[in-house]
């Protein structure tokens, strides 16, 4: 996947690229939210600023996007070998995202610290403080985030050995992860209706929590570690229980 990966090196500079242009809608959006007041729930315009500075960044972290490609080689028939090998499916659709993934990030961490620094010293805005303890609190969420993202697209494509539009689910999923993660909006902008739902669902630790934490307005505390914790074996339950279903859902030709 590394290799794999390497042939779309010039997809991948344009797609980080592509990234970064929703901020500057948002910032003259923000902008003139901000012309008349300096804090709005709690929240400067610096502030603001920063939190759609980190949500790209958590973007290009903890997106996945493999969801058709393994869908369509599911319905092509196309995994006899991961059935007969002691490698399994599973472990393969995993590692390659992650091998591709680590592959991306060379390619567009340069591309996204010069957008960082650049945006910051425009501005003129605080620059975000880096200490041990929150550092590696951020980071271990991003993991956090990466996991609940490969086991929602790893569903989607599970759910292609019963219904077979079902990689159509990858774009309710971005609507969803946008509304939800807090990528869209911050909680607090958030009307309370949505802000309700937005608290019983696990998709905030993908954006809105890791971005408090690194911001220093939220420290998490053993409530948090235990849904965190019960989240990711709930998902991976349900995703290990799809996977010994679908296996006997299975059909390819001459099967």
């Amino acid at each position: 996947m590394f290799v794999r990966t390497l042939q779309f090196r010039a997809e991948i500079i344009v797609y980080s690229i592509l990234d970064i242009i929703p901020f500057f809608v948002l910032f003259f959006l923000w902008s003139a939210v901000y012309s008349n007041q300096e804090v709005i729930n709690t929240y400067s315009f610096s502030d603001i600023i920063q939190y759609y500075i980190i949500v790209i960044v958590l973007q290009r972290f903890t997106a996945t996007h493999f969801e058709g490609w393994r869908s369509q080689e599911i319905r092509m028939g196309k995994i006899d070998y991961y059935l007969t090998r002691p490698f399994s499916y599973m472990s393969e659709v995993i590692s390659k995202e992650v091998g591709g993934k680590i592959v991306a990030l060379l390619f567009s961490l340069p591309i996204l610290s010069i957008f960082y620094f650049l945006v910051m010293k425009f501005y003129n805005l605080p620059p975000i403080i880096f200490n041990l303890n929150n550092s590696l609190v951020f980071f271990g969420l991003i993991l956090v985030a990466y996991s609940i993202q490969i086991m929602l697209a790893l569903w989607i494509v599970l759910l292609t050995f019963w219904f077979e539009g079902s990689s159509g689910l990858e774009h309710f999923k971005w609507v969803l992860l946008a509304l939800f993660s807090g990528s869209a909006i911050p909680f607090e902008f958030m009307p309370i209706w949505l802000q309700q739902i937005f608290t019983i669902l696990p998709f905030k630790y993908i954006n809105y929590i890791p971005i408090q934490v690194i911001l220093g307005k939220m420290t998490l505390n053993e409530e948090i570690y235990l849904s965190i914790f019960s989240t990711l074996v709930a998902m991976f339950l349900i995703s290990k229980f799809l996977w010994n279903k679908a296996k006997y859902k299975y059909a390819s030709a001459g099967g």
